[in-house]
């Protein structure tokens, strides 16, 4: 091990944390600790500094939250050169079951880790603690019959007799759980502790009292109307058509006394939908109608049209007209244009290539230097340093894909061009700036403008340390 390292005195919170897993030793700890509040500083100081008599496995959710991590533990504070090692899919087979045998720490994504250790699962003796990042990721948010993701349900089984510490930004979110026939709601944080017994829980609130407020950068959440009248007409009609269709679900279900399986939660249609004792015509049209209303509030017009040609819909869109009377530009990408005219680093996010393309062309032409990350971006290090460097007025559009393990404080203000209903990818979205401005899109007199304030107000309310209402259209994002 290296003799020389830089020294870093840790903030308050993070000795607070540091203590509390020292006082609860071997036993499982789950950590919640915020975005950008130093959870990869925590494993450091756990395998290098605090722990360093025992062995480690450290478990990440990606290939490149591994690279980061293991370049993390290589170089920022050093101490580890020549004790880390890691087990993923570009490590040759042949030298996976060398660095499990050798390393005394192993960075390893559960895939591969769970494939080692089904042909070899002797390989785990020697390993005291497991830490797994972003322990959230092993719950399945719907679907499927376990309630963790693959291939977590048989991983976990070798990992019984370690001590098990799981740290996620957030442990605040549910997901449906699935029996032969009935869907639960969960909390996580049940699942979790259902799969990880007698787990100990260190949380946000826990830190009250610390430092941790001095290092919590609030985001200022705003909902944008985009006022478009065509639009607002097209899902007034969408609206109508999926009350109705999930109106004819109900009705075919209570026919048959099947309303038990529905429960009187309106998500339980959706969740269950594959599953419901209903026609399959019946099914495909609500299906299909839930994901047209997603494509119309977040693809530009040319291409959201072509979904509109399914023979239950040719009765209430005449599809020539539209095409005649739909903007070849959307008018979010519009309302982006004027945002970002009023900032000098702006970041864009939006479900969609298309969309991306759009926000580009546009920017482009109206003379705003455009930057993309996308799925299909190979150096994305490379794109981040061009948009953080400089002084000229740029913007960043990405994608949800090429978002992923991203960070970009430098921006003045996120455009959110659209939004899902999932609590917790919403905030881990708003956070990527690390505080600031958000801006989520919303066209006024639609189901979309209920939609984001229900996600504005569960966000408030599930992380009240670091986020804040502002005034939606308020003058500090005109």
């Amino acid at each position: 091990m290296a003799t020389s390292k830089p020294k870093y005195t840790p903030r308050g919170y993070q000795t607070f944390i540091l203590e509390r897993i020292r006082q609860l030793r071997d036993s499982p700890i789950l950590v919640e600790l915020d975005c950008g509040l130093g959870k990869r500083f925590i494993t450091h100081q756990l395998v290098a500094e605090m722990l360093p008599e025992l062995r480690f496995i450290i478990v990440v959710h990606s290939s490149s939250s591994l690279a980061e991590t293991v370049d993390y533990l290589r170089s920022e504070y050093g101490g580890l050169e020549d004790d880390l090692g890691e087990i993923s899919s570009r490590v040759r087979s042949g030298l996976r079951r060398l660095v499990m045998r050798e390393s005394r720490v192993v960075v390893a994504t559960p895939q591969v880790l769970a494939g080692l250790l089904k042909k070899e699962p002797e390989l785990i003796e020697g390993f005291d603690v497991i830490l797994i990042n972003e322990v959230d990721t092993l719950i399945r948010r719907s679907g499927g019959r376990t309630a963790l993701v693959f291939p977590w349900p048989s991983l976990l089984t070798y990992l019984e007799e370690k001590w098990i510490i799981g740290m996620s930004g957030t442990l605040r979110d549910d997901h449906a759980v699935f029996g032969k026939e009935q869907v639960e709601i969960r909390d996580e944080l049940s699942t979790l502790r259902e799969h990880i017994p007698g787990a100990e829980l260190i949380t946000m609130e826990d830190l009250y009292g610390t430092d941790v407020e001095d290092h919590l950068e609030p985001t200022f959440l705003s909902m944008r109307r985009v006022i478009d009248t065509r639009i607002r007409s097209i899902s007034r009609v969408l609206d109508e058509l999926i009350r109705s269709t999930r109106t004819e679900i109900m009705n075919e279900l209570a026919e048959d006394d099947n309303l038990d399986l529905v429960a009187g939660d309106s998500r339980r249609v959706h969740l269950l939908l594959e599953r419901l004792p209903v026609r399959e015509e019946l099914k495909s049209q609500y299906s299909g109608l839930l994901m047209l209303r997603k494509y119309v509030y977040a693809m530009p017009p040319k291409q959201f049209i072509r979904m509109f040609y399914a023979d239950y819909l040719k009765h209430y869109f005449n599809v020539k007209e539209l095409r005649k009377v739909l903007p070849e530009v959307s008018s979010k990408v519009t309302k982006v244009l004027e945002i970002c005219m009023d900032y000098n680093k702006v970041l864009v996010l939006t479900s969609y290539l298309e969309m991306v393309a759009q926000v580009e062309n546009v920017l482009q032409k109206a003379g705003v230097a455009v930057l993309k990350i996308t799925g299909e971006t190979r150096d994305k290090g490379a794109v981040l340093r061009d948009f953080k460097g400089g002084d000229e007025r740029m913007v960043l559009v990405m994608s949800p894909v090429g978002e992923r393990d991203l960070d970009i404080p430098q921006a003045e203000v996120m455009i959110v061009c659209d939004t899902i209903n999932t609590t917790k990818t919403m905030y881990q979205k708003v956070k990527r700036t690390r505080g600031g401005l958000v801006a989520l899109l919303a066209y006024s007199g639609t189901s979309e403008e209920g939609k984001v304030m229900r996600l504005i107000h569960r966000i408030l309310d599930r992380y009240p340390w670091s986020t804040v209402l502002l005034d939606s259209d308020s003058q500090e994002l005109a």
